[in-house]
């Protein structure tokens, strides 16, 4: 192997045993392998016994035996069945182009030399096609057909820039070794054959076609002949859920596999990289993911005022620190150094409770699972600190081009080239992002967790010597109670879209806090969780009321109007952050709601009585809504900051309508509209007066010493004194699980699984004994 000056050395003296397969993993692989086989057989199977019947019927007729109504029927039938079994086979294509640029080794020879390097060290083939994208991603895709089910696909690779821009070297090197870790398993053959039935089967169960057509048109001629259309409705149903509930059985093996090769492609970049390039990887990609989407918005921003990024990387570098700054973490987005006393071997930079995958691998294990399996048979290594840009020829062109993909070409040279570090800089230049608060202000409403402005003020116990008090207002405790806040969200969100059936465990086990559970027990751990997030949000709440309490008795030494002022400031953030929370809740039901009645495509009398009684309950929501914001009364400041010069006539307000059994449908479409409208009013209302609260709390702490000396006020606003409140929790209670004939239709839950199973079965059963008998 010919190596080059940009492709780190690997580790020596790597044990042989360290990539071979566990028993675990040929466990998983054979299960899948099999029930795959059964699967294809058993669809080839009875594809066949439709085309047996039809092959006879016709072979019957042709040779002057024209039967009875009964065979002649039987034989359609088959037939149409059979077209309908076979078309589905012809539905696989092709992954086709991920996005961004092709490359070759002429045009990026460094790449593909380490790329060459890296295959033939691990013994993997070596990438068909290379593609460079913008995202925080590494990925293998296929050229597929349905040939691929006997001839083996060859794979392309995906590298994203924005993952590229966050790793040196070595990281890199690991998350590529992971990549042609799949490249070299043997197993991938079940993943591909998985993809290959995948799209058969979706094609046949969500596609609607000429055949559903031509049965819909049989269904609807004359009662003497439509009974045919709707026996071969019932028998089309009865094939699209049978199979679809079979292979999802096979999916449920192919997952488990799937565990089992995470790790072992894990396995194959600790060979050749050490234990712990993977991890660092890992930790840095949690930071890159935000960061690349803040830099994305930093740019549809600057766009709008006429300005282009020509290097979005830079903002996303530059968003990483920025977060530094607001967060006070000098380690955010990079690896925490190992402490002294502990050796390399038994350090581990991610924590059970916060293992979250990063986005490109959201389907992965846990990270901390993953950690484990890199380190359990610790491979020491140098991790080369170079950037991973070293392996591109021109750096600079490359992320310049990558770039300027996100604009419309026609308009380019209409825009101003911007700078990426002053317009992220501007982005997180506001007084609640200043390192001194911890990032209490990030992403969190100061007093959404009160009913009242009067409750806030009842909770506060703050020092009676004011210096103190002024010093324990932003204790470093708090970014442990945030970051604690913040993991148990994660915790809390991913527990609930694994009892909703929205997330899938990683190898269908669920674990929690380091342990495995069932699915039963979920709800305990829910709350275990809720009590939890509790006590965390119970000591901000007092640090929040703390903060308004003290700057509530330097305003009032000021005199001259500050404390009236600033009250109405705290009264009005707090009536628009409950007023947004309330259109966003009825917002979400009214979605929701929608989704439910629509999910099986058939909206019956009930489900519209349902759907009109949410939607005159959120019309008398919003109708209360429009009136408090009519009521409001903003500081001017703050009404310049919106763009608003007449308040009753330039916010959205909510005039529709009563929703009935004609109309409900349009309604819905625009009430959704007018809700996003009054939802983005009330947050930028909220952020505008929080962060003038902030900066006036700041100058009241600063300029303490000098109170008697400022000048009046200015006229505060005015909230009005009854507006309804929504404290966090009390929000409706969205439906994850469907009515029991919906999750029929659709094979959710383990009963109406089996039951669609058995009914399917059944009539796909009648049909081919009706039809064999026919022939007889």
């Amino acid at each position: 192997m010919q190596t080059s000056d940009h492709y780190p050395i690997s580790p020596k003296n790597v044990p042989e045993s360290l990539t071979q397969a566990n028993s675990s993993y040929k466990r998983q692989a054979i299960l899948a392998m099999s029930g795959l086989i059964f699967f294809m057989i058993f669809y080839l199977a009875l594809m066949t016994c439709f085309a047996y019947i039809t092959y006879e019927g016709v072979d019957r007729f042709l040779h002057g035996d024209r039967g009875n109504l009964f065979n002649i029927v039987a034989t359609s039938c088959s037939f149409l069945l059979t077209l309908f079994m076979v078309k589905s086979l012809f539905a696989v294509r092709k992954a086709g182009n991920p996005g961004g640029i092709e490359v070759t080794a002429e045009q990026e020879p460094k790449l593909f030399n380490f790329l060459h390097n890296l295959s033939d060290e691990i013994g993997a083939p070596r990438p068909h096609r290379v593609f460079i994208t913008p995202e925080v991603n590494a990925a293998v895709f296929y050229d597929l057909s349905l040939l691929n089910l006997i001839f083996p696909s060859k794979k392309n690779l995906v590298i994203g820039l924005g993952l590229v821009n966050v790793l040196n070297l070595g990281e890199l090197k690991a998350v590529l070794a992971h990549e042609f870790g799949h490249f070299a398993q043997g197993s991938m053959v079940v993943g591909r054959w998985v993809y290959v039935a995948q799209q058969i089967i979706a094609h046949m169960v969500a596609t609607r076609d000429w055949l559903d057509s031509v049965v819909r048109f049989i269904s609807r001629i004359d009662l003497r002949i439509a009974w045919l259309g709707w026996i071969l409705s019932l028998v089309i149903w009865s094939i699209r859920s049978m199979m679809d509930t079979l292979f999802s059985l096979v999916i449920i093996a192919e997952r488990a596999l799937s565990r089992e090769m995470e790790f072992n492609a894990d396995l194959v970049a600790v060979s050749v990289t050490g234990s712990d390039a993977l991890v660092n990887a890992l930790y840095k990609l949690q930071a890159a993911d935000h960061a690349w989407q803040t830099a994305l918005d930093v740019a549809g921003q600057e766009a709008e005022s006429g300005k282009i990024l020509d290097d979005i990387f830079k903002a996303q570098e530059a968003t990483i620190g920025q977060m530094q700054r607001v967060l006070d973490d000098e380690f955010y987005g990079t690896v925490p150094p190992r402490p002294d006393d502990v050796e390399d071997a038994h350090h581990r930079v991610f924590a059970e409770e916060t293992a979250r995958p990063p986005q490109m691998w959201s389907t992965h294990p846990a990270n901390s699972d993953r950690e484990e399996n890199a380190k359990a048979q610790y491979i020491a290594a140098d991790i080369d600190e170079r950037k991973a840009w070293e392996v591109f020829a021109d750096e600079r062109e490359l992320r310049r081009l990558i770039s300027i993909s996100f604009y419309n070409t026609d308009k380019i040279d209409e825009l101003e080239v911007g700078q990426p570090l002053e317009a992220v800089v501007q982005r997180f230049d506001r007084p609640s992002y200043s390192p001194e608060y911890r990032g209490v202000y990030l992403n969190r409403s100061p007093v959404r967790d009160f009913s009242s402005f009067d409750e806030m003020l009842a909770k506060a116990n703050i020092d009676t010597d004011m210096e103190k008090a002024i010093a324990a207002l932003y204790p470093a405790s708090i970014a442990d109670d945030l970051e604690k806040l913040r993991n148990l969200e994660v915790e809390k969100y991913t527990l609930e879209a694994l009892a909703s059936g929205d997330l899938k465990p990683s190898g269908g086990v669920i674990r929690h806090r380091g342990e495995e559970i069932s699915k039963e027990e979920i709800p305990d751990a829910i709350e275990e969780i809720s009590a939890d997030q509790r006590l965390v949000s119970d000591s901000l709440m007092q640090q929040d009321a703390n903060c308004r309490a003290v700057h509530l008795c330097l305003a009032q030494h000021a005199g001259k109007g500050w404390n009236e002022y600033l009250t109405a400031l705290i009264k009005l953030l707090h009536c628009s952050e409950h007023l947004h929370a309330i259109v966003e809740n009825e917002h979400s039901l009214l979605v929701n709601t929608w989704q439910v009645i629509t999910a099986d495509g058939q909206i019956g009398h009930f489900e519209k009585k349902r759907i009109i009684r949410v939607c005159n309950a959120a019309q008398a929501e919003m109708e209360t809504v429009s009136k408090v914001i009519l009521d409001m009364q903003l500081p001017a400041d703050v009404l310049e900051k919106l763009g608003i010069t007449d308040w009753s006539e330039q916010i959205p307000l909510f005039k529709l309508p009563a929703a009935d059994k004609k109309n409900w449908p349009e309604w819905c479409q625009t009430a959704s509209q007018i809700m996003s409208g009054m939802s983005g009013l009330m947050s930028a209302i909220s952020a505008i007066l929080q962060e003038d609260l902030i900066l006036i709390e700041a100058k009241l702490r600063d300029e303490r010493s000098q109170l008697n000396d400022w000048e009046d006020a200015p006229e505060p606003g005015r909230c009005p004194e009854n507006y309804p409140v929504l404290l966090p929790g009390n929000e409706h209670v969205l439906q994850r699980k469907l009515d029991l004939w919906n999750r029929f239709q659709l094979a959710q839950g383990v009963f109406p699984t089996t039951a669609r199973l058995l009914v399917s079965v059944g009539i796909v059963g009648g049909t081919i004994f009706a039809g064999l008998i026919s022939l007889f």
